[in-house]
């Protein structure tokens, strides 16, 4: 599976849909569009980025949900390079995006009668004399420059443009799903996910959820004292907030391009 692959398949499945429809962004209309993150992480591949936009009209008033998926097609890391052990697994750093996409395909069998926007960030992370670098800083596309200091926390990179797009949509709740970082494994194993959201009510509502799915979650705290590690003498902000606290940090990253809705992180 790669980016574009990824695309074509989401143009040929909801064709058979009337009330489904898909937006693709191609690598050329991310740079036009200012998407810097999503470019920074795709430009050392040749296989190019994307993003992929679904929208479901269930022909309800008010503002809809929205789904973020992150959609690494394959993470060899970068620059920043990844053991070799086990790195044939990073094929599956498209879950966040194969999440979402399902809860829309779910949502459609079910005829849930609902609104729904889905967007996936797509990209595939490879090391090559055109790879972004450590130290290099990024325009994202919400405005803010972000120093990249470890090429290997890219799905951040490709979030952070996915949810300054969501905006557009004026969403009702926002929820990001991805296979974020390996300290959430660390802190919480194989088998619950982690929750950080701006807003405490959310995040109970979907562990709530989680529950009776048997999909369980917890949450983790996002103080602003958290926020400090993302400090960046040369940018608004770095990728990374160092050793401590890795799964919160990244969160704490992606909560500065969810500040004008309600938002929740599943890593």
């Amino acid at each position: 599976m790669y980016p574009e692959a990824f695309a074509d398949q989401a143009w040929e499945w909801a064709k058979q849909y009337d009330d489904v429809e898909v937006t693709i962004i191609n690598y050329e209309q991310a740079v036009k569009a200012g998407m810097g993150g999503l470019v920074a992480v795709g430009m050392g591949s040749a296989r190019k980025p994307c993003m992929v936009i679904f929208e479901l009209n269930g022909k309800k008033a008010g503002r809809c949900p929205l789904l973020v998926g992150k959609g690494i097609t394959f993470d060899t890391g970068g620059i920043s390079l990844k053991p070799g052990a086990n790195m044939d697994e990073m094929k599956y750093d498209m879950c966040g995006a194969a999440s979402v996409m399902g809860t829309m395909q779910a949502v459609i069998k079910m005829d849930l009668k609902v609104n729904l926007v889905v967007i996936v960030a797509s990209a595939e992370n490879m090391p090559s004399s055109t790879a972004s670098k450590p130290g290099d800083i990024f325009t994202t596309m919400s405005g803010k420059t972000v120093e990249v200091l470890n090429t290997d926390a890219e799905g951040r990179l490709v979030l952070c443009d996915a949810l300054t797009y969501a905006e557009r949509f004026k969403p009702k709740t926002v929820v990001d799903v991805a296979t974020l970082t390996g300290a959430c494994i660390i802190a919480l194993g194989h088998h619950t996910s982690a929750v950080l959201s701006n807003d405490d009510a959310f995040a109970t509502s979907l562990m709530s959820a989680g529950k009776q799915a048997f999909d369980h979650a917890w949450q983790l705290p996002m103080g602003e004292e958290y926020q400090a590690q993302l400090d960046s003498n040369f940018a608004d902000l770095g990728n990374i907030g160092g050793r401590a606290a890795g799964t919160i940090t990244a969160a704490c990253f992606l909560s500065r391009f969810a500040e004008s809705f309600t938002w929740a992180h599943l890593d």
